[in-house]
């Protein structure tokens, strides 16, 4: 079977998961992790021939999207924010959401910062705040030993020197307000919200870097911005990427936890996703 008879066969069987030009997208970018063939290949050379190890490999990819495993778990990469991430079932998959909030980010960052990433999972926002900005010093921290495997190994890929740290954020230490900068995108999904969720997260993303207790939906929030209060700078700012269904609690507890300037900003699809709070003292 040449790699135009494949395209059909990945068109046949996911017209009803995907548009037309999605299902294309997605069979391109097999074709380019698994084989090294450039988009190109299919209009200059469209009869190439697959072998039987091509040929399986991609019919045991098929099987995989049509139970809805996400596309960047089967190649074991994605992009975020210009760099190429690894990533596996022990992470989340970087959202565009996340990337506007490193932006956001950056506008904040100064030369030689110390900057702590919090729930750290692949290790995306750190790597790309260094990437940015070498001279930052930056620290990330996930209490999942293999979500930190996975941001050691995408550290070394990427030559960025991140230091890694498995930890509950309620424990660790660091020295009172040395801190620059803070940012984190916490788990904030709260579990009744599960029946909004498409099977490709619910079924194969880690549990653990989505919901919050069914008792607290700002569970990982308290602890997030207790850690900001004891450890930032006076003037320091922290950035969350948020669940916009609970803004009034989070910036409450900002508010009472001595952070002024509270600012809110949407993402590219009109919601309040991303908040912005300085230390006050």
């Amino acid at each position: 079977m040449n790699i135009l008879e494949f395209r059909s066969l990945f068109r046949k069987n996911l017209f009803s998961k995907f548009e037309l030009n999605e299902i294309d997208f997605i069979y391109k970018n097999l074709l380019k992790s698994f084989f090294c063939f450039e988009p190109t290949v299919l209009g200059l050379n469209p009869k190439t021939n697959l072998n039987k190890t091509q040929q399986s490999k991609l019919n045991h990819a098929l099987s995989l999207i049509k139970k809805d495993y996400p596309i960047q778990y089967i190649t074991g990469t994605t992009k975020f924010h210009d760099i190429e991430i690894l990533v596996n079932s022990n992470v989340l998959i970087p959202r565009p959401e996340t990337e506007e909030l490193v932006n956001w980010a950056i506008e904040s960052i100064k030369d030689d910062y110390n900057i702590y990433d919090l729930c750290t999972g692949s290790g995306c926002i750190a790597l790309a705040l260094k990437k940015n900005n070498p001279s930052i010093t930056l620290t990330g921290i996930d209490i999942s030993k293999k979500a930190i495997s996975v941001a050691k190994k995408n550290s070394q890929n990427l030559n960025l020197q991140v230091n890694w740290i498995i930890q509950d954020i309620n424990k660790i230490n660091t020295n009172k307000s040395s801190i620059d900068l803070i940012i984190s995108n916490p788990p904030y999904v709260y579990p009744t919200e599960r029946k909004n969720m498409h099977p490709r997260v619910l079924d194969y993303e880690p549990s653990i870097a989505l919901f919050t207790p069914i008792s607290d939906p700002i569970y990982y929030y308290r602890f997030c911005i207790s850690f900001a209060k004891k450890s930032l700078r006076t003037g320091g700012k922290l950035f969350l990427e948020i669940n916009p269904n609970y803004i009034d609690e989070i910036e409450n507890l900002l508010m009472k936890s001595n952070f002024s300037n509270v600012i809110l900003k949407r993402d590219f699809n009109g919601k309040k996703r991303m908040i912005r709070a300085e230390k006050y003292e």
